[in-house]
Order: structure tokens, then C-alpha cells, then sequence
């Protein structure tokens, strides 16, 4: 009796420091996000971003467009290597069909490199580019 009362003790205190080791380990895995770089323009034609840099690791858009009065507002930004031409194969599409306000797009990880973008929207837009630390 003594045996079984010891080991179920021993089982309670793994457990609890098992379910703390898991807390721990999923406040620790919480990403941070650091701005690289911030584009924006006036809509209304494609225009390519300047080039911007990634170190590698997990990467996000952050996105608007200014709404307007006569219905949905497309956007669309294609993510192109740097000095690559603008074609049908875009390393990444940022898309949506009628954005209303904050729009992010978790592009998952991203080798370090040199990229650029091809926007195309009717209206004023602002997009970021940030990187997980």
C-alpha cells in the first residue's frame, strides 16, 4: 500500500511538472514581430516595392487598403527575388477580394534573402513586412 501510495505521488508530481514544462515551453514559443520594412502607395496601378531583406525564419504581410463607397477593394501583392521579372511564378501571393481593414498573411518560413513586390490594387494601400525573432 505504501509502494502504490509513493508511486501515485511521484506520478502526481511528474505530471505537474510536466503540465508546468509545457507552459513554459509555450510562453517560450510565442513569436515576437520585428518590422523589416513598410511600403505604401496611392492604388490605382501595378507598381514594384524597393527591395527589402529577410534573415530566414518565419515571415508575415501585414496589409490595408482604403476602403471605398462603390463596393470591395481587391488586393494583391506577389513576392518576387530580387531582380527576378514579374511573371506567374511569384514565390508568394498576398491576396484578398474585398479587404476590410487589417488583413495579415503568414507567408511560414522564408529563406534569407533579397525580395520585392508587385502590387495591384485600385486604392491607397500600406503593407509591412515583418520577421518572427
Amino acid at each position: 500500500m505504501v509502494k502504490t501510495s509513493m508511486r501515485h505521488g511521484l506520478i502526481a508530481l511528474l505530471l505537474l511538472v510536466a503540465s508546468n514544462a509545457s507552459h513554459v515551453v509555450a510562453i517560450a514559443a510565442a513569436d515576437t514581430w520585428s518590422q523589416v520594412t513598410s511600403f505604401n502607395g496611392p492604388g490605382g496601378k501595378p507598381e514594384d516595392t524597393a527591395v527589402f531583406t529577410t534573415h530566414g525564419g518565419r515571415v508575415r504581410f501585414t496589409f490595408t487598403v482604403q476602403p471605398n463607397s462603390s463596393g470591395p477593394v481587391p488586393f494583391m501583392a506577389n513576392m518576387y527575388p530580387k531582380g527576378a521579372p514579374v511573371s506567374p511564378n511569384e514565390l508568394h501571393r498576398a491576396q484578398c477580394i474585398d479587404c476590410k481593414g487589417k488583413q495579415t498573411d503568414d507567408l511560414g518560413n522564408v529563406r534569407a534573402g533579397s525580395y520585392y513586390l508587385h502590387v495591384i490594387t485600385s486604392r491607397p494601400w500600406t503593407l509591412i513586412v515583418e520577421e518572427a525573432k
